[in-house]
């Protein structure tokens, strides 16, 4: 699945990935509303679907438990900023599919029940789908024959006479006729070539943009992706000088964060987990937090906050907010990757999780490797 950045509008930060589901959701429950019209069960239909949505979101968050029970145990704010990453999103799918046919069943039956599951399922995928690949960072081939073909089914589900026809293939043996399996290979074919079609147009326009922004912004000092990392000659807590342009040729993640941040502090024990993840690998990567202290009590505050916690990643003061100000930091966390040569890779607003993280060092490694 992409990684996408999140809304920041002001100082508020919103969860570009929760709204996505949530709007993906809307969308669905609409197409039951729809389909549903001149149906008696009509309000059964619908509330199912929204339940079908809600308990999605609920495992899809509650799977953290399952992936990473220290995280919570030690912050369990983790359940409202982070999930459960991918295997949350497949275990929440299964779940909510799996409980939407078991209802739909018991009250229209079992080939009705595929209908409605399908109807919700399909335009939830479409609308997901789209969102992923119009506003994520990476467009893949694979997004664009799966939104082609939720949207194929979706129509077909939403059409009653269309619904109808295909019922009556399934259920007379049509199905396994030389015809239906000759339109339904012709079908693959085209939705394999429209999918390439449209993806490679996509990727074209991607990668024409990287290169604008790579070339406009690569001499450029300034807090944007592209642009040079501003430099930084700052004290951490322990005392010491620390400077950025030390950790040239690493990649460095930096991260922002004060200690009345709740989901700062949330954030921590993830890059804890990160920062010792490459400490045992030696690698060429840098982990190095800013505690944005002008916007603290004192320095003492902050050094009491990590002596506890036992955070061992570099931890550098920004007293009079020079740094935050030369990153235009206006919401808490905010996190950056820089790369081997000095420049932002990534930005990023919000809590990342471990695994988050770690996909994105990565992904700046090898990008700077080729």
């Amino acid at each position: 699945m992409n990684m996408m950045t999140n809304i920041q509008i002001g100082s508020l930060v919103l969860n570009t990935e929760l709204l996505i589901y949530l709007a993906a959701g809307i969308v669905a429950v609409f197409a039951l509303r729809l389909r549903s019209r001149k149906n008696p069960n009509k309000e059964k239909i619908v509330s199912i679907g929204w339940s079908a949505i809600i308990l999605w979101i609920a495992v899809w968050k509650g799977s953290l438990l399952l992936i990473d029970p220290m995280s919570v145990i030690r912050e369990p704010l983790s359940l409202l900023f982070f999930s459960g990453g991918v295997w949350g999103f497949w275990l929440a799918t299964v779940t909510a599919v799996g409980w939407c046919w078991y209802k739909y069943k018991r009250i229209v039956g079992q080939l009705e029940s595929l209908q409605w599951t399908g109807v919700l399922l399909s335009w939830w995928v479409t609308a997901y789908l789209l969102a992923v690949i119009v506003i994520g960072e990476s467009v893949q081939l694979l997004q664009c024959v799966g939104l082609l073909l939720s949207l194929g089914v979706g129509i077909v589900l939403l059409h009653p006479s269309l619904w109808s026809r295909m019922k009556g293939k399934f259920g007379d043996g049509g199905l396994r006729s030389p015809r239906v399996l000759t339109q339904g290979a012709v079908f693959l074919l085209v939705l394999v070539l429209l999918s390439y079609t449209f993806y490679d147009q996509l990727q074209n326009g991607v990668l024409s943009k990287q290169r604008l922004g790579s070339a406009e912004g690569s001499s450029i000092v300034g807090p944007r992706e592209g642009n040079i990392a501003p430099g930084f000659e700052l004290v951490d807590w322990k005392g010491e000088r620390v400077s950025l342009k030390d950790y040239r040729g690493q990649t460095v993640m930096i991260n922002f964060w004060t200690t009345w941040c709740k989901v700062c502090k949330t954030e921590m024990p993830h890059v804890q987990k990160l920062y010792e993840h490459y400490q045992a690998t030696e690698s060429d990567v840098a982990i190095l937090t800013l505690n944005v202290t002008s916007q603290e009590l004192n320095a003492t505050h902050v050094k009491q906050y990590i002596e506890k916690q036992g955070f061992e990643f570099p931890v550098v003061l920004d007293a009079r907010g020079d740094a935050e100000s030369e990153y235009d930091v206006r919401a808490y966390p905010t996190t950056f990757i820089v790369g081997d040569e000095g420049v932002i890779r990534e930005r990023f607003l919000g809590a990342i999780s471990y695994n988050d993280m770690k996909k994105r060092i990565e992904r700046v490694r090898k990008s700077e490797a080729e």
